[in-house]
Parts: structure tokens; C-alpha cells; sequence
């Protein structure tokens, strides 16, 4: 029998592992192009990762290599770019299921740099 890999995204959307390591991709790309730890580097890293994708808080740490997530969102939302925060269960590495932030570039949140 073979081992289910899909996983629910919000709103109960099914996800595909395909999906997943694009995104991965996208975020080591991101992190090569954008190395730096400042919080300028971080919030374009954030930014352009949401014009790919919505960005969970466990995404942002470990695959964006942002601590703070929110405090970024929150610097997002202050240059006027509108992104909605949605609470999804995900597992951390350790398996153990919590409440984290799932961020999502809303439509029209394109803001012309």
C-alpha cells in the first residue's frame, strides 16, 4: 500500500509533493539571490515568495531563513502591500501539529516597485 504524501492546505485544498519542491526551489533560489539577514533582504525574500505562493510561519523560517515572519508581514503590509493572515494546522519537524500563521498575497496586492 502505498504511503499518502498529500497534505490539506487551507481552506482544504490537497497540495502534491510536485508543488511542494517547486516552492522549495523557488525559496533556495530566493535565499541565493537575496542573502543577506537584514530585514530590506528579508522582506523582499517574503515578498517574493508570496507572488509565488502563500507563505507559512514554518516556511518562512527554516526554507526563507526569516525568524520573525510576522514582524516582516507587518513591514509588507506598511509599504502597502495587502496580505491576509489565514491559521492553519501544520507539523513542525518534530511531528507535532500547531496553529501557525499562513500568509496570502491578495489580489490587487501586487504593489509596483
Amino acid at each position: 500500500m502505498e504511503k499518502n504524501t498529500e497534505r490539506k492546505a487551507a481552506g482544504g485544498v490537497q497540495t502534491i509533493p510536485a508543488a511542494d519542491e517547486a516552492k522549495r526551489e523557488h525559496y533556495a533560489m530566493l535565499v541565493r539571490r537575496f542573502p543577506s539577514n537584514s530585514v530590506e533582504a528579508q522582506c523582499v525574500r517574503l515578498y517574493h515568495a508570496l507572488l509565488f505562493a502563500p507563505v507559512d510561519t514554518l516556511e518562512a523560517r527554516k526554507l526563507l531563513d526569516i525568524l520573525m515572519p510576522a514582524a516582516r508581514i507587518f513591514e509588507l503590509r506598511e509599504q502597502g502591500k495587502q496580505i491576509d493572515t489565514v491559521r492553519v494546522m501544520r507539523p513542525t519537524d518534530e511531528g507535532k501539529l500547531h496553529s501557525v500563521a499562513l500568509y496570502v498575497l491578495l489580489p490587487g496586492g501586487v504593489v509596483d516597485e
